[in-house]
């Protein structure tokens, strides 16, 4: 096999799990899946306590540290439009199968998705083979980026709920975790449109 990201040869380790189809091959070389960093604490201070936001967001898991390979691999994904790096993190989100809920990708307002041409976060589901529902409308098309924290926590709610949620336990995913203020939005929109939860999963925590 040849590394999706350096393009060296490799030879992989065979595995029962592989044998059975239960485990995909991996697309990366043994010297840059050690590269990334597995994220040790996913405790985060709730900053939102004492805001409208408080008690939105149930839960959230970060799988990755934003280390400097991970900003490359992501500048690379993100901004490059390398599609196919999606199926480096297959494996990390495969367990989402097996759950549940009801799996609600962020998503990209329509003209960013038109610059952009695709959505990553869907594609990191999509490589995983994960079923997934559009249930979110992202109705303001500004950068977070530049803003402090205290601008992004009172900021207006940057979505709206397309479809009913009535009753439904949902896991938000996304790429990026920085201050919380997409899933706490994205979380407060679905809880008032009648959510019974509302958990979250990013690839990455900066």
């Amino acid at each position: 096999m040849t590394c999706l990201l350096c393009s060296t040869p490799f030879l992989e380790s065979a595995s029962w799990q592989k044998l059975f189809f239960l485990k995909q091959s991996d697309v990366l070389c043994h010297g840059c899946r050690a590269k990334f960093e597995k994220v040790q604490n996913n405790q985060i201070e709730n900053e939102w306590s004492g805001t409208i936001y408080e008690g939105a967001l149930d839960t959230v898991r970060s799988i990755y540290t934003y280390n400097d390979w991970m900003k490359h691999v992501f500048q690379q994904y993100k901004f490059q439009l390398d599609v196919e790096l999606a199926t480096i993190f297959a494996e990390d989100f495969k367990p989402l199968r097996n759950v549940q809920k009801l799996i609600v990708p962020i998503p990209l307002h329509p003209e960013k998705l038109q610059e952009r041409t695709f959505s990553q976060v869907d594609q990191l589901l999509m490589a995983a083979h994960v079923p997934y529902t559009h249930v979110l409308d992202k109705t303001v098309n500004r950068s977070q980026v530049g803003k402090t924290r205290k601008d992004r926590m009172s900021s207006e709610l940057i979505f709206s709920v397309s479809k009913s949620v009535q009753n439904q336990h949902i896991i938000l995913v996304d790429d990026l975790y920085t201050t919380g203020t997409t899933l706490h939005h994205a979380a407060f929109v679905l809880k008032k449109a009648g959510a019974e939860s509302v958990d979250a999963i990013t690839l990455i925590r900066a």
